[in-house]
C-alpha cells in the first residue's frame, strides 16, 4: 500500500504556513511503530504543492491524506480533486482542526466535499489512532471504497455516496503517553527541511484545561493534558541543535507553553542549547494563560530568546462571560511586566475584535489599561469563525446577533493544478455592541499603535514623551485624531488601509470567491489583498520610515506644546535623527550596505541601555561626538537569508518579521573612545 500524506501551504506570493509539517510526520512513525497492517505501507510526506503535484503525475498512491486548516482547505479540495482525476480509486481522506462541531454541521460540511472520501476526526483533532484503524480497514478490503464504506470505523466520519448516508465511526480514546508516537526526528524523516525556510516545530503537551469559546481547542475532549517525556523532547532539540543553521527560529505547537512544571526542564535545556549551539535565536509558541510565575522562571531559563504571550483577549466582564473565560487580575498581569522588564524580557498582550458584549469604549479601555502595564505589544486580532470552534456553532451565532463578513485569507492563494486555489474566511465586523464603523476606527487605530509602538519599533521617542508627561496611548490618540496633517506619503497608506479594510468583505462567501476568481492575477502577487495589518504595518515601518518619524515627531511636539510641562528645550529632535540614523529600512540590500554616520550632544545609546532612568538631558556630552552606524555580519546575513525565504514585500516581511525581535532592525552606533557626561546645565 501506497501512502501520500500532505500537510500543503500556500507558496505563490510567500510561505503562508512555515513550520515543518509535525502532524502528519506524526501519523509515519505512529503507523509504522503500531501497524500490524497486513501489508506495511509504504509513506511519503509532501509540504510544497508542487512536489505533491509531481508525485502524482507519476504514480497516484492508494491514500492520499491531506491536513485540513483555516488557511489550506480549498489548497487541499484541489489536490483530492486532482488526485481523483488520475486515479478514482485513491482513497481521499482529510484531517485536522478545521472542521465542525455538531452533526448536522460536519454531515452538510461533508456533503459539500464529494472528492474527499473520509474525515479522520479522532478525539477533537487527535489523529493518529483514528488513522491507523482506517488504514488497518482499507487494507482489509482491499484498497476498495465501497468496501470501507460498508462499516464504520472508529474516529472516522463519511458521506457514502451510493446512499448519501452521513456515518460517525465511534469515539477513540486520546493518547495519554505521547512518547507512543516515535519522533519523526530522531527517525529522519524531518531531515530533509533542514535546508528550507521552514522552521522545526516540536509539542510538548497536547490539549487546553480552558474552554475559550472562540477557539478550536475548548471541546471538551481536549480538555485533559497528555504529554512527551522531558528526556524525548530534550532528544529532540539536539538532534535539530547539531544539524540546523542557528539563525532559524524554534517554534512549538503547544496550546500553554511554560504552564507545566515539565516546560521548566525544557526551557533550561533550550537556554544551554543556546549556549552551546547558539541555537535557537527565538522561540516561537503561546504562552500559558495562569501560573505567570513559572512562566516567567521558563523565560527566565530560556536566556531572552522565548516572549511571553499575555493574551487576555478581553477585559471586559460581560465579554468574558459570553466566552467563557477568566483573566488574572490586570493589577497581576502589571506586577508581571515589572518583574519581566526588570529581566530584560518581552511581553505581548493579545485582544480581539467584536466578541460578543465588546463595545469600543470597552476595547479601547482595554489597550490603554495593557499599555499601562508596560507591555510592548498589543495585537488586536480579529474575530474568526473557525470550524470546531463553540462560538461559530448556530447556536452561537443566533444569540450573539453577529455581523459577518468574508473575506480572502491573507497570502493564501494559488494556482497550482491549472485551478486557481483562493481560501476564504468568515469574520465579525459587528455585533449589537460594537458598530462597523467602530471596527474601522480600532482598526486605524491598531495600525498606528503596531507601527509606532510595536516591540519598541520607535522606542526612544515614547520614553522621552512619557518623561515629559504623555503616555503612549494618548499619543497614539494624538496621531489617530491629526492624521490628515501627516505627510502625504504616510497620509495614503491610512486612506489605502482604511479602503482596502472595506473593499475586502464581502456579505457572502459565494461573492468572496467570485471577486477572488476575476481578481486572481493581483492576489496572486500580492498587489491586492493580505493581511492588511501587517501589510500596512510594514509600509508604514520599512517603507516610508522617514515620513513615518516626521508624523510621529509632529505629534510628540503637539502633545508636549499642550502639556503642563511645555515643550521647551526637550531634545526631541535628537531622538528623531537617532532613530533615522539606526532603523533599518526596504530595501534591506541596500539599507543594510549603506554607511551612516550621526553627529550629537546626547548619548542616547547609554541612555537607552539604563532604561530610561534619568531624562535624556543628563546624557549630555561635553562636546559633541560623531558615530558611525553598523552592521554586524551575522545580523546581515540573517536579515538577507529571510529576505530570501519569504521576500521583501509587505506579506513576506510580515512573515520573517514574525520571528525576529523589533531590535534585530537597527544599527549600532560605534564610537572611538569613552562617552563622558557632564551635568545636563552644561550647553554642548
Amino acid at each position: 500500500m501506497r501512502i501520500f500524506l500532505a500537510d500543503l501551504g500556500h507558496n505563490q506570493l510567500t510561505l503562508s504556513s512555515d513550520v515543518y509539517p509535525l502532524g502528519i510526520a506524526n501519523l509515519v512513525t505512529y503507523v509504522r511503530a503500531c501497524g500490524e497492517i497486513r501489508e506495511p505501507p509504504e509513506i511519503r510526506i509532501f509540504r510544497e504543492p508542487q512536489e505533491l503535484k509531481a508525485a502524482l503525475d507519476e504514480s497516484p498512491p492508494d491514500v492520499l491524506g491531506l491536513s485540513s486548516y483555516s488557511w489550506n482547505h480549498e489548497l487541499s479540495r484541489t489536490f483530492a480533486r486532482y488526485a481523483k482525476a488520475r486515479s478514482p480509486k485513491v482513497l481521499t481522506v482529510t484531517g485536522g482542526p478545521n472542521y465542525p462541531l455538531t452533526p448536522a454541521e460536519q454531515a452538510s460540511f461533508l456533503r459539500g466535499m464529494p472528492e474527499i472520501d473520509v474525515a479522520t476526526r479522532g478525539p477533537t483533532y487527535e489523529s493518529e489512532r483514528a488513522f491507523l484503524s482506517l488504514v488497518r480497514r482499507f487494507s482489509q478490503v482491499g484498497h476498495s471504497v465501497e468496501g470501507l464504506h460498508e462499516e464504520a470505523v472508529p474516529g472516522n466520519h463519511w458521506i457514502v455516496r451510493r446512499t448519501g448516508e452521513f456515518v460517525r465511526g465511534a469515539e477513540i480514546d486520546r493518547i495519554r503517553d505521547l512518547d507512543e508516537i516515535p519522533s519523526p526526528y530522531l527517525a529522519g524523516l524531518m531531515d530533509p527541511f533542514f535546508a528550507t525556510g521552514y522552521f522545526p516545530m516540536l509539542q510538548i503537551s497536547r490539549g487546553c484545561p480552558f474552554s475559550c469559546s472562540f477557539c478550536n481547542s475548548a471541546v471538551p475532549s481536549n480538555n485533559k493534558i497528555y504529554r512527551h517525556s522531558v528526556e524525548n523532547v530534550k532528544a529532540d532539540l539536539l538532534y535539530l541543535a547539531r544539524r540546523i543553521r542557528p539563525e532559524v527560529t524554534l517554534c512549538f505547537a503547544d496550546d500553554n507553553f511554560g504552564m507545566y512544571p515539565w516546560d521548566e526542564e525544557v526551557a533550561e535545556f533550550i537556554g544551554y542549547l543556546a549556549e552551546r549551539f547558539h541555537w535557537p535565536p527565538y522561540v516561537r509558541t503561546t504562552t500559558g494563560k495562569n501560573k505567570h510565575e513559572r512562566i516567567i522562571r521558563v523565560m527566565r531559563k530560556a536566556r531572552g530568546v522565548l516572549p511571553m504571550t499575555a493574551a487576555v483577549q478581553s477585559l471586559n466582564p460581560e465579554v468574558l462571560k459570553n466566552i467563557e473565560r477568566s483573566n488574572i487580575k490586570l493589577e497581576t498581569y502589571a506586577e508581571i511586566q515589572k518583574e519581566l522588564k526588570a529581566q530584560g524580557m518581552q511581553a505581548y498582550g493579545e485582544l480581539i475584535l467584536c466578541l460578543p458584549g465588546e463595545t469600543k469604549t470597552s476595547f479601547m479601555k482595554a489597550i490603554h489599561d495593557l499599555l499601562e502595564t508596560g507591555v510592548k505589544r498589543v495585537s488586536a486580532h480579529q474575530l474568526m469563525l473557525l470550524h470546531g470552534a463553540p462560538l461559530s456553532t448556530p447556536q452561537s451565532r443566533k444569540r450573539f446577533a453577529f455581523t459577518t463578513r468574508f473575506r480572502v485569507v491573507a497570502r493564501n492563494v494559488g494556482d497550482y493544478t491549472g485551478e486557481p486555489v483562493v481560501e476564504v474566511e468568515e469574520m465579525v465586523v459587528a455585533t449589537p455592541t460594537f458598530s462597523f464603523a467602530d471596527y474601522l476606527e480600532c482598526r486605524v487605530f491598531h495600525l498606528l499603535l503596531t507601527i509606532f509602538y510595536y516591540e519598541g519599533n520607535f522606542e526612544e521617542a515614547f520614553e522621552l514623551a512619557r518623561q515629559h508627561g504623555v503616555k503612549p496611548y494618548d499619543l497614539i490618540v494624538r496621531l489617530q485624531a491629526m492624521r490628515e496633517r501627516a505627510p502625504r506619503a504616510f497620509q495614503e497608506l491610512i486612506q489605502d488601509f482604511v479602503r482596502e479594510s472595506q473593499e475586502e468583505l464581502f456579505v457572502t462567501r459565494e461573492a468572496c470567491v467570485a471577486w477572488a476568481q476575476e481578481n486572481f492575477a493581483a492576489l496572486a502577487s500580492g498587489g491586492a489583498g493580505g493581511n492588511l495589518l501587517s501589510k500596512y504595518s510594514m509600509l508604514g515601518r520599512f517603507y516610508v520610515p522617514h515620513d513615518a518619524l516626521d508624523f510621529l515627531q509632529a505629534g510628540i511636539a503637539a502633545a508636549l506644546a499642550d502639556s503642563p510641562a511645555g515643550a521647551r528645550d526637550v531634545p526631541l529632535g535628537t531622538v528623531i535623527e537617532y532613530l533615522r540614523c539606526v532603523l533599518l529600512h526596504a530595501p534591506f540590500a541596500e539599507s543594510l550596505a549603506a554607511t551612516a554616520a550621526w553627529t550629537t550632544s546626547f548619548d542616547v545609546e547609554a541612555w537607552r541601555r539604563e532604561g530610561y532612568a534619568k531624562p535624556l538631558e543628563a546624557y549630555r556630552f561635553a562636546d559633541p561626538r560623531t558615530f558611525a552606524a553598523t552592521v554586524t555580519p551575522d545580523r546581515n546575513a540573517l536579515i538577507l537569508s529571510k529576505v530570501a525565504t519569504f521576500g521583501e514585500h509587505p506579506a513576506g516581511l510580515g512573515k520573517f518579521t514574525r520571528t525576529m525581535f523589533a531590535q534585530d532592525f537597527r544599527r549600532t552606533l560605534v564610537a572611538a573612545g569613552s562617552p563622558r557626561h557632564v551635568p545636563a546645565s552644561v550647553s554642548a
